[in-house]
Order: structure tokens, then sequence, then C-alpha cells
């Protein structure tokens, strides 16, 4: 039992090893890292989630529907289920993959330590890829999609250098000293010159959704390196926008946009709650593990396709890694910004190159999206285009095999013209 044991460990690290070897035109080489959270803070949760208070029934938190946040009823359940929640499952997921810290230099931020998982192909010729995350998301979510890459390819033939970083300020990646405010526009720099860092000078391409998005638009803009980008968010920049929106669409876009408007009226008061009370909100979900878990597992849920909703297991795991890296008071350097645009009746509009090849993808819960007919009068680059059958804000975590699907699809149709 004991060799056989062995044979599996050795197993399991000869296949993580084989995506390890970085690409020889490095220019700054990363330092490989395995994360694990000491027994002292895994006690810690427990002690403390086990004392917290659910608070008394109302006539709110008692509804049957989601219309005012999580119910207390959910709360309960998801707390004994939080108490037997096996973390150390997770940090194998996660050590399943190679892992690399390095410290990026920004002329603004300084030096900026950033965290990343990769999967290094040994093919000459393999297409650099970033694939950025967003809030209330982690690099944890690319986890499903890193598997099927696995599957369908070893290291000699994988088509791709996968870059699944952590974002500045969120999970193990740090951020600029207290004295400067991070914003979408440097963080996107920041990821940028990690890719440069990395050898991959000649050109990359960029996918990304929800705040990744945000950063995938403005590396198209601003730097040269990127030479295509996917994204699988892309809200109009005003609100202004919607009547025209209904322009041409189709009756499933036509309903997709009364979701939109229904969530922008009743579902997006977070925005204003952290973009305008950013110090408060962080330092309440920083305070105790039920609270992070009621706010965030809410955002979860409700952004989710209702049809094939996220296990629980996976909420747990997405908010326990936001509390273990204290990210909710870190990483939401978006929403100050979100907030000023939301009073001009904007949806924070940020540069996007119009030149580039765009491909985008919508995922029919996504809580904001452009239709097709729009999409492509205001974005003439775009050359793809597909609206998918299921799946929601986290497309990668809730649907890892359409995710892939859609990425590879345009990687393919794109790399002929994109010169690298």
């Amino acid at each position: 039992m004991f060799f056989r044991a062995l044979l599996t460990y050795f197993a399991f690290c000869n296949a993580v090893d084989a995506y390890r070897a970085i690409p020889s035109g490095v220019v700054k080489a990363p330092e490989a890292f395995t994360y694990g959270v000491p027994n002292r803070q895994t006690k810690e949760f427990k002690t403390l989630l086990s004392l917290s208070k659910i608070g008394s029934e109302t006539w709110y938190n008692t509804r049957d529907d989601d219309e005012f946040g999580a119910s207390r009823e959910w709360l309960i359940e998801a707390k004994a289920a939080w108490m037997k929640h096996d973390w150390r499952k997770e940090e194998k997921l996660i050590s399943s993959n190679p892992n690399f810290m390095t410290t990026v230099d920004d002329p603004e931020l300084g030096s900026v330590k950033i965290h990343f998982m990769a999967l290094f192909s040994t093919k000459p010729d393999a297409l650099p890829l970033i694939m950025l995350h967003g809030w209330p998301g982690s690099f944890l979510e690319f986890l499903p999609a890193l598997d099927l890459l696995k599957a369908k390819y070893t290291a000699d033939t994988l088509p791709y250098h996968v870059i699944v970083p952590s974002l500045p300020d969120f999970g193990l990646s740090g951020g600029p000293s207290n004295d400067v405010e991070l914003t979408v526009e440097s963080a996107a720099r920041v990821m940028d010159q990690l890719m440069l860092d990395l050898g991959f000078g000649q050109g990359y391409v960029a996918q990304g959704g929800d705040v990744g998005s945000f950063l995938t638009r403005i590396m198209s803009a601003t730097s040269a390196a990127c030479k295509a980008f996917h994204i699988n968010f892309l809200p109009p920049d005003s609100l202004n926008e919607i009547p025209l929106m209904s322009v041409n669409a189709t009756q499933v876009e036509v309903e997709h946009l009364e979701k939109m408007i229904d969530f922008g009226a009743n579902g997006s008061s977070y925005i204003m709650v952290q973009g305008q009370r950013t110090s408060t909100i962080g330092l309440v979900l920083s305070s105790n593990p039920l609270a992070m878990l009621a706010w965030i597992g809410d955002k979860v849920i409700a952004w989710s396709d209702e049809r094939y909703p996220l296990a629980l297991e996976t909420v747990l795991s997405m908010v326990r890694f936001y509390w273990y890296t204290d990210s909710s008071s870190r990483s939401m350097y978006i929403y100050p910004a979100g907030a000023r645009a939301a009073g001009r009746n904007e949806l924070l509009p940020v540069a996007t190159s119009l030149e580039k090849p765009l491909g985008y993808s919508v995922f029919p819960a996504e809580n904001l999206f452009l239709p097709e007919a729009y999409a492509e009068e205001i974005y003439p680059n775009m050359v793809y285009y597909n609206r998918v059958e299921k799946g929601g804000h986290f497309a990668a975590a809730e649907q890892p095999e359409i995710f892939l699907r859609e990425v590879e699809t345009f990687l393919k149709q794109v790399r002929p013209s994109i010169g690298i």
C-alpha cells in the first residue's frame, strides 16, 4: 500500500512538472511556489465560524426568492456545510498545476508581487495566453479548464502557454504601497508587464471576464504585445445605449436585455456600496467569515446560471480563499471608479482597441451583455461573436467545457492573422 501511494505521488509530481518548464526567452524568471494555509489559520477559521451568529428571522431573510439577497435558511445550511468543508482538498487541486511567484516593476506602483498558475508548453510555436478573473472570483475559477487542457494535450502538444494570474491585490498577489491607489489601468499595466517579463514581448492573447475583461480591453488598447483579445463580459458604456441595443436584437436578446435592466434596477446596489463605502464594507467582510459568505455567496449564486448552479462546495471554496487571503478588503479598487461612472449613468467605459481581433462569447445568465448586431456596430474589429447555451458570470467555473471551447475556437480563428 505504501509503495503504491508513493508511485501515485511521483506520478502526480511528474505530471505537474511536465508543464513547469519556463520558455527559454524569459526576461525575468519567476520562482516556483507552493500554496498552503498554516494549521493555525484553518483552526482559527473554524473557531470564528462556529462562533458566528446568524441573525434572527425577518420578513426579508425568510423569502423564498433572492429579491433581498441571501436567505437565512441558505446561510444556516451553508454554515453547517462550511464547518465540514475540506480545505486541504482545494489545496491539492491548486497544487495539481505549476504555481509561481514573481515581482513586476511598474513606474507608478513600484514592485508588485504577482502570483500566477501556468501550463507551459514545450512546443516552440506555442501561443502565449493570459486568462484574467474578476470579482468575487479568483484564479480558482480556471482550475477545471486547466484540467481539461491537461487531459486533451501533453506538454509536448499543448498549443498554448497558459498564464492564469491572481490579479493585483487579489488572492495571492500583492499590490502597491498604501499611499498609491490601484486602478484598473495600472492593474492592466502590471498584467501586461508580467507577460513581457515571461518573454512574450513578441505577442500574446488576453482573455478575461468581469474585472478581467476590463483589464483585457485596456491591454488591447495600450500594449503592442497584446495582439488579440477574447472576453466573456462586455457591458455597454452607458445605460443610455439600451434603447439602441434593442434595434435589430433577436427575441432571445430582447429577453436578455430585460434581465439586464432588472439587474441594473434591483441587483447592482453592491457597486455603490463597494465604490462609495469601500473601506467600511472591506473591514466588515474581513471581520467575520460568515459575513463574507453572506455577501459574496449571495453574488456567486445570483450571478450563476440557476439552471446549472455551482456546487455549494465550490462556492465555499471560493469564499474561503477570499478569507484566507484577505481579498475582500484589497480587491475592490474597480468600484470607486464604477460608482463615479454610475453617477454619470455610465458603466465604467475603458479604452478598448477597435483594430485588434476581438472575440466575444455571451453566456446566457450573464448580468450585462451586448446583442450581436449592436456589438458589431460598436466594435468593427469583432471577428468572433457567439451566444452559448448555458452558463453565467463565472463562466470558466460553471461551464469549463463550453468556456474552453469558446476560447480555443477564437484562437484557432485569429492566430493566422496575428503573426505569433
